[in-house]
């Protein structure tokens, strides 16, 4: 759950919109660069010739030509600060010191615990903070939390509301002090410029032994596959905009994002999918029940709208 974009369900209201906020792309396109997981060339454009997303064969899609880090950075503050469709924005603000006790919290709560069971307790950093729930919950569960977060006002934010510790910064260049025992991303990960680099910064500053959380939108699930049937019928297009969001650069599968954590020298624990919580969107009525029986669908066959991995750095 994160200011930027608040998982895979809110967006631009049409896919030319979704174009112009990536930088737009041209009828033409060159050729795409490089995938950051397996290294191939020759990633096909997903949706056609102006999508702005294309696909590897390892099964990884994502953004090319990518913004700018400055760029980047701009659109996860605009976020913040009014950047969210509305459904999406009001589900934001239910979880400050008020939340309520719903699968959301009682996700973030499981989390600590598992993180707390691997590390047995200590220093835990959580990148992208949200609301600064996270940060809350896992000092209740024994940890040390600090924050780290682009945003300012989402950090000065979390601060009024929990009191928690938050640094204001990029977290590839944060001074964090300490070895912590834990890190997570939750719905951070498919925002940054280089996810390798990222999970990379996060196995050097763990401890041995410590543990990195990461969440983020699985690809390989039924909400996916509905958006990509959406976006090729012209009426329906702009509601595959609520998946494939602006500030979203990279779409993982299980397999994609396990691999690249395995290369850069975790050792994973373990994997599995989510389903949303879809009580936290103040969606229509026609708009709820088509989600709903995607992601009822997702369940039952285990291609689930979200993938979480906790991994473990040897020694």
């Amino acid at each position: 759950m994160r200011s930027c974009s608040q998982n895979q369900m809110s967006g631009p209201s049409t896919t030319s919109s979704l174009d112009a906020a990536r930088g737009g792309v041209r009828a033409e396109r060159r050729a795409a660069r490089p995938c950051l997981v397996c290294g191939a060339h020759g990633a096909r454009p997903l949706h056609g010739l102006r999508s702005p997303l294309v696909r590897c064969s390892c099964g990884l899609v994502f953004v090319d030509p990518l913004p700018t880090e400055r760029e980047i950075a701009a659109r996860e503050d605009d976020a913040f600060h009014g950047g969210l469709r509305d459904e999406t924005a009001e589900m934001f603000t239910a979880y400050y010191r008020n939340f309520p006790d719903d699968p959301v919290v009682r996700g973030f709560r499981t989390t600590a615990a598992k993180l707390h069971a691997l590390t047995g307790g200590g220093k835990l950093i959580d990148v992208g903070i949200g609301t600064g729930l996270l940060l809350h919950l896992a000092g209740e569960a024994g940890f040390h939390p600090l924050g780290v977060e682009i945003s300012a006002g989402a950090a000065q934010k979390a601060h009024e509301e929990f009191g928690v510790e938050v640094l204001v910064g990029d977290f590839m260049t944060a001074d964090v002090g300490e070895a912590p025992s834990a890190i997570t991303m939750a719905d951070v990960v498919e925002h940054t410029h280089d996810p390798r680099a990222f999970l990379a910064r996060a196995f050097e500053l763990l401890r041995p032994g410590g543990a990195l959380f990461v969440a983020v939108p699985n690809h390989r699930s039924t909400l996916f596959w509905a958006a990509d049937l959406l976006v090729r019928i012209p009426p329906l297009a702009p509601m595959a905009g609520r998946l494939y969001v602006p500030n979203h650069y990279y779409y993982f599968t299980p397999s994609t994002l396990v691999r690249l954590m395995e290369e850069v020298g975790f050792r994973v624990e373990s994997t599995r999918g989510e389903s949303p919580y879809l009580g936290r969107y103040a969606f229509s009525a026609p708009v709820r029940l088509g989600l709903g029986a995607l992601v009822a669908l997702g369940r039952a066959t285990g291609l689930e709208a979200r993938v979480e991995v906790y991994a473990v750095k040897p020694g």
